[in-house]
C-alpha cells in the first residue's frame, strides 16, 4: 500500500491525505464522462432538431418504444425547468475533467471530490427516477438517456473509489462508513444493483 501523502491545508496545518487511487478508477471517470458527454451533446442536437421539426430520420427514432421524439414531448424531459441534457452535459464535462486530472497526477481537493460525489449520487437517483418514468409513465425509451445512465453508473464506481482513497468525506462517520463499504466491495454491489434496478424497471415497463 502506498504511504499517505502529507499536504498543506489552507489554514497552515498539515494533515495526511489518503493513499493514491488506482489509475483504473480515474479511467472509469474519464471514459464515463466523455461517453456521457457525447451522448448528451448528441441528444441536445436531436432536441433542437425536434423543436424545428427536422429530425424525422433521427438515429434515436428506431421504433415506437425506442423513440426520442416520444420522450421530448413529455414534461419529464425538462423536469428541472430546462432540458435534462443541458444539465447532464456540464456535469459529464466536470466528471471527465476530474478523471483526466487524476490520470495526469493531480490531487484534487477533498471538498471538490466530495462535491462531485454528491452530484454523481444525485444524477444516479435522478436517472433512476427518469428511467422509471420513461418505462411506466411515458412508455418509450431514449437511446441517449440509456447511454447516459450507464455512464453515470461507470463514473459512480470510479469516483466512489477515488473519494474513499483520498478520504474526501473525512475520517468521521461518513468517511468510515464509505471505507467499510469499499473494503467489503459493497460499493460495487450497490452500483451494480442500481444498474440492475434500472434494467428491471425498463423490462417490466416496456417489455424488453
Amino acid at each position: 500500500m502506498a504511504t499517505p501523502v502529507r499536504v498543506q491545508e489552507t489554514h497552515g496545518r498539515e494533515v495526511e491525505r489518503g493513499r493514491r487511487p488506482a489509475s483504473v478508477w480515474f479511467v472509469l471517470m474519464l471514459a464515463g464522462g466523455v461517453v456521457g458527454g457525447i451522448a448528451a451533446a448528441w441528444q441536445l442536437v436531436e432536441r433542437i432538431a425536434y423543436a424545428d421539426g427536422t429530425n424525422a430520420e433521427s438515429l434515436c427514432e428506431i421504433n415506437s418504444v425506442l423513440s426520442c421524439n416520444s420522450i421530448f414531448s413529455h414534461w419529464q424531459s425538462s423536469a428541472l425547468g430546462v432540458p435534462n441534457t443541458l444539465i447532464s452535459l456540464p456535469v459529464f464535462a466536470l466528471l471527465a475533467s476530474a478523471g483526466l486530472a487524476g490520470l495526469l497526477g493531480s490531487r484534487l481537493s477533498r471538498s471538490y471530490l466530495a462535491g462531485l460525489f454528491g452530484l454523481t449520487v444525485f444524477m444516479a437517483l435522478f436517472m433512476t427516477w427518469y428511467m422509471q418514468q420513461s418505462a411506466f409513465a411515458i412508455g418509450a425509451l431514449c437511446l441517449f438517456c440509456t447511454i447516459c445512465a450507464a455512464c453515470v453508473v461507470a463514473v459512480g464506481i470510479g469516483l466512489t473509489r477515488v473519494v474513499d482513497a483520498e478520504q474526501a468525506l473525512g475520517t468521521r462517520r461518513s468517511g468510515r462508513q464509505l471505507r467499510l463499504l469499499v473494503e467489503a466491495r459493497a460499493d460495487l454491489i450497490i452500483w451494480a444493483g442500481l444498474a440492475a434496478l434500472i434494467a428491471v424497471l425498463l423490462y417490466l415497463g416496456l417489455g424488453f
